[in-house]
C-alpha cells in the first residue's frame, strides 16, 4: 500500500510538472520575467527578503532564492476579507521586533499592509493581515487600522525607520497629487505627520509610492532619500531629498529648481527679472511672475521660482517680450511652455533676419507647463532673437514660458517638469525590495510592465501582466543634476548560455546579424557604437521577418534621442507605439545599449544605464531575425555581444505554442514551420511536410534569391556555400504557395 501511495505521489508530481509546462509554453509568455500562472498581475506588492527567500506579491504570491527563478505559492494570499470589500495594492513587512504582537515563539510574523476598498461607498481604508507560515495571510479582526471617508487614499508602502524606531507609511492621495506620511509604533495605530505635494508631474493621478535611501555618488557618508510614485496610466517619477522620520523635504538642488537635467547653456530662466528683454504691451508687467495670478487656474511645473505669465491682467490684454540679439551657436533651443493653444496669436518665436523661423504654442489649453524644443541647426552662425507673444484676447488668451536653454540635444519631450524613471509606456508602480536578512546593501526594484490604457486587452491567455526584470538602483549627481541609475541585477547573468560576439564592423544600410540567430525572442543583447558625426541615425531591429517589421531601436545622433518603435508588432497598444527618450550625448562618443527581449517585452538601457525604455512588444514566435542599420552613411559597431537566455520555467523553444495555420491558395502561408530539421546545417537536407514540392527557392532577409530548385522531391539539399543566418524558403505544393523561415547554422 505504501509503495502504491508513493507511486501515486510521483505520478501526481509528474502530472503537475506537465501541467505547469503547458501553462508556461503559451505564445507571448515571458520566460524570465515574473508572471502568474493564471489571472491578472498588476502592481508589485511587498517585494522583500527574509530567511534566504525573496517574496513578491500582487496579491498572489511568488517566492525565489535569487529574484530570477520564481515559484508561485498561491494565487490569492489574502484570506478572510469581509464581503463588500476589495484588497488593493500595498506592502509587506517582517515584524522582527514583534511590535504588533503577532509573533509566535517559533515564527516571525509577516504582515501585509494594504488598501481595503469599500465597494458600497468607494471609501478606501488601510488594513493589515498577518502570516506566520509566510505563505498566506489572515485578516486582522481590528481592521481597518486607518479608517477614512475618502474615495482616493491608497497604496500604502510601509518600512521600519531605524533613526526614530517607528514604522513609516507613505500613501497617495491620487486626485490631490500628494503623498501622505504616517508613523506607528505597532502597525495598528497610525498618526498622520505630513504631506508631500507641489512638485513633479501632476497632469494625471498619483499612485503606488515608495521612499528609500541611496548613497549619493556611491558615498555611504552622503545618504539621500528618494521618493517615487506612479502617475497614471504608466509613468514613474522620483524626487531626491531628505527625510527626518516625519517629513520628506525636497533637495534645494533638485532638478525642478535648477533645470540641470535638460543640459546646455541657460539663456534665460527669469529668476532675476526680465534683464535686457524689451517689454511691450500690458500682458507681462515689469517683472516675471512668481506663480499663479488671481482668477487663474494653478500654474504648475515651471523651473525655479519665476516664469513668464501673461495672465497678469487677464486674457484680454496683449503684449510681447523681446530678447536681446544673440548668435546661434547650438543646434537646439529647449524651453517650457503652457497657456493657450492658439498658435497664430500665442507662443514662442525665433526671429532670424527679420523673419519668424520657428514658432510654437502650447499643445493644449493648459496651465501645466511642458518641455518643448526646436531645431535651429540651419541657422548656426546667424544672429537672431526670441519673441514671447500674446496677441490673443479671448479665453485662454495668455502664454507661459520658462527656462530657455541653448543645447546640443533636443528635449522636445512634451512632458511635464519631472524626473522620469523610465521613458517607455510599460514601467509602472515600481517597488523596492526590503531586505530583512541584512545581507545585501543593494537597493533593487522592479515594476509592473503594463499600462492601464490597454492592460485588459493584451493578447495573452490565461494570464495578463508581468513584472520587469529586477534592477539595482544607484543615485548620481553630475552636470545634469540628479539621475537614477538602473542596472539589471547580476543574478540575471546566471541565465546566459552560448555567447556570440562581433567586434569592429562597419554598418551601412541594413546588415542582418548572422553570428547570432536566436531560436526564439528570449535573449540578451549588448551593443556598442561609435558616434563619429551628428548626422548619424543607427540602431538595431529585433524580432524581424519578411512579414513582421519587428521592434526597431533607433539612436538619432543629431537630436541625441533614443526611440523604441513597436509598431511593427501585431498589437495596436492604443496607438502608443513609439517611445522616445532624450539622452545626453555620450562624452566618449560611444553609445552603449543593453537590451533584454522576452517574447512579449523589450527593455533597453543606454548610456551606462542612465536611460531606460521599457515596453511590451508581442513578438511572433517565428519572427526572430536581427539586423543592424545605419542611415546617412556608415556607423562603426565596436562590439556586439549576445546570449541565449534560459527559461526560468524550464521551457524550450520547440515547446512554445504556435499560431494556427490557415491555408489560403491566394496567400503565402506564414504559419508554423513545415520544414525540418529547423535549424539546419549547411550541407544537410531539409524535408518538407508537404508533398509534390515544386519551384523551391531560398532567399535572404534582403529578398535576394540565393538558391533555387525547379522540381524535385520533398527534400532539398542546403548548399554548403550558404552563410549562417535566417532565411526564407518559398515553395509550391499542389498549387498552393508556402513560405517558411529556416535558420541555417554552421
Amino acid at each position: 500500500m505504501t509503495r502504491i501511495f508513493i507511486r501515486l505521489l510521483m505520478l501526481m508530481s509528474v502530472v503537475g510538472k506537465l501541467c505547469a509546462q503547458d501553462v508556461y509554453t503559451e505564445m507571448y509568455r515571458p520566460q524570465y520575467h515574473a508572471s502568474p500562472r493564471n489571472g491578472f498581475m498588476g502592481d508589485p506588492n511587498g517585494p522583500m527578503k527574509f530567511g534566504g527567500k525573496y517574496h513578491l506579491f500582487w496579491w498572489g504570491h511568488l517566492r525565489s532564492e535569487d529574484m530570477v527563478h520564481w515559484e508561485e505559492i498561491n494565487s490569492n494570499a489574502l484570506h478572510g476579507t469581509p464581503s463588500g470589500f476589495g484588497n488593493w495594492s500595498g506592502s509587506v513587512v517582517m515584524d522582527i521586533e514583534n511590535t504588533a504582537g503577532f509573533n509566535s515563539a517559533e515564527d516571525t510574523a509577516m504582515i501585509a499592509v494594504y488598501t481595503l476598498h469599500e465597494d458600497a461607498t468607494g471609501y478606501q481604508h488601510q488594513a493589515i493581515s498577518t502570516s506566520l507560515n509566510h505563505g498566506s495571510f489572515e485578516y486582522y479582526d481590528g481592521n481597518p487600522v486607518i479608517e477614512s471617508n475618502e474615495p482616493d487614499f491608497r497604496d500604502p508602502q510601509v518600512f521600519w525607520h531605524e533613526q526614530t524606531d517607528k514604522w513609516i507609511m507613505v500613501i497617495t492621495k491620487p486626485v490631490d497629487r500628494g503623498i501622505r506620511i504616517y508613523t506607528s509604533d505597532d502597525l495598528k495605530s497610525w498618526d498622520y505627520e505630513s504631506t508631500f505635494e507641489g512638485y513633479g508631474a501632476r497632469k494625471e493621478i498619483w499612485e503606488v509610492p515608495d521612499l528609500f535611501e541611496l548613497p549619493l555618488n556611491g558615498d555611504p557618508q552622503n545618504i539621500k532619500w528618494v521618493m517615487t510614485c506612479g502617475m497614471g496610466p504608466n509613468r514613474m517619477q522620483f524626487w531626491v531629498g531628505d527625510f527626518d522620520g516625519t517629513t520628506f523635504s525636497i533637495d534645494p538642488e533638485e532638478n525642478f529648481f535648477t533645470g540641470s537635467h535638460v543640459g546646455g547653456e541657460v539663456f534665460e530662466d527669469f529668476e532675476a527679472g526680465y534683464g535686457d528683454w524689451t517689454v511691450e504691451g500690458e500682458s507681462f508687467g515689469g517683472n516675471p511672475a512668481t506663480g499663479t495670478f488671481t482668477d487663474q487656474q494653478e500654474v504648475m511645473g515651471y523651473t525655479g521660482s519665476s516664469l513668464v505669465n501673461s495672465f497678469l491682467n487677464g486674457d484680454g490684454s496683449t503684449g510681447k517680450l523681446i530678447s536681446p540679439e544673440f548668435e546661434i551657436s547650438r543646434p537646439f533651443i529647449n524651453f517650457q511652455i503652457g497657456g493657450g493653444a492658439s498658435a497664430n496669436e500665442l507662443g514662442f518665436r525665433l526671429v532670424v533676419d527679420g523673419e519668424v523661423v520657428q514658432s510654437i504654442a502650447s499643445s493644449s489649453n493648459t496651465e501645466i507647463m511642458q518641455w518643448r524644443g526646436v531645431s535651429v541647426s540651419e541657422f548656426i552662425g546667424k544672429t537672431g532673437h526670441i519673441e514671447i507673444v500674446d496677441e490673443a484676447t479671448g479665453g485662454w488668451g495668455h502664454v507661459l514660458i520658462d527656462h530657455i536653454v541653448f543645447s546640443d540635444e533636443l528635449y522636445d519631450t512634451r512632458t511635464e517638469n519631472a524626473n522620469w524613471a523610465d521613458w517607455g509606456y510599460d514601467f509602472y508602480a515600481g517597488k523596492t525590495f526590503r531586505n530583512y536578512d541584512f545581507d545585501d546593501d543593494r537597493k533593487v526594484w522592479l515594476a509592473w510592465m503594463g499600462n492601464w490604457t490597454y492592460a485588459r486587452d493584451v493578447p495573452t491567455r490565461p494570464w495578463k501582466g508581468n513584472q520587469s526584470i529586477p534592477r539595482a538602483l544607484s543615485l548620481v549627481k553630475n552636470e545634469f543634476g540628479f539621475q537614477l541609475i538602473q542596472q539589471p541585477i547580476e543574478e540575471l547573468k546566471g541565465l546566459r548560455s552560448n555567447e556570440y560576439s562581433i567586434t569592429n564592423q562597419q554598418v551601412d544600410g541594413v546588415v542582418p546579424v548572422t553570428v547570432f540567430q536566436p531560436e526564439w525572442n528570449v535573449y540578451e543583447l549588448k551593443l556598442s557604437f561609435k558616434v563619429s558625426n551628428r548626422d548619424q541615425v543607427f540602431g538595431v531591429t529585433l524580432a524581424q521577418s519578411d512579414d513582421d517589421k519587428g521592434v526597431k531601436i533607433t539612436y538619432d545622433a543629431a537630436a541625441s534621442t533614443l526611440e523604441l518603435d513597436r509598431s511593427g508588432t501585431p498589437f495596436s497598444f492604443a496607438y502608443k507605439r513609439k517611445s522616445v527618450a532624450p539622452i545626453h550625448f555620450p562624452k566618449d562618443s560611444v553609445l552603449d545599449l543593453h537590451i533584454f527581449i522576452d517574447q512579449a517585452s523589450v527593455e533597453v538601457f543606454a548610456n551606462d544605464y542612465q536611460t531606460s525604455i521599457s515596453s511590451l512588444a508581442f513578438t511572433h514566435v517565428l519572427s526572430t531575425g536581427l539586423s543592424l542599420f545605419s542611415e546617412n552613411g556608415p556607423t562603426e559597431l565596436l562590439s556586439l555581444e549576445a546570449w541565449d537566455i534560459a527559461s526560468i520555467w524550464g521551457v524550450t523553444p520547440d515547446q512554445v505554442q504556435r499560431p494556427e495555420v490557415k491555408e489560403d491558395p491566394l496567400k503565402v502561408d506564414s504559419g508554423h514551420s513545415l520544414v525540418y530539421p529547423n535549424p539546419v546545417s549547411a550541407g544537410q537536407y531539409i524535408t518538407f511536410g508537404k508533398n509534390n514540392i515544386q519551384n523551391t527557392s531560398i532567399c535572404d532577409l534582403g529578398g535576394r534569391v540565393v538558391f533555387t530548385q525547379s522540381t524535385g522531391t520533398n527534400q532539398v539539399l542546403i548548399p554548403d556555400t550558404l552563410s549562417p543566418g535566417l532565411y526564407l524558403v518559398k515553395y509550391i505544393s499542389d498549387g498552393r504557395h508556402y513560405s517558411d523561415r529556416i535558420i541555417i547554422r554552421r
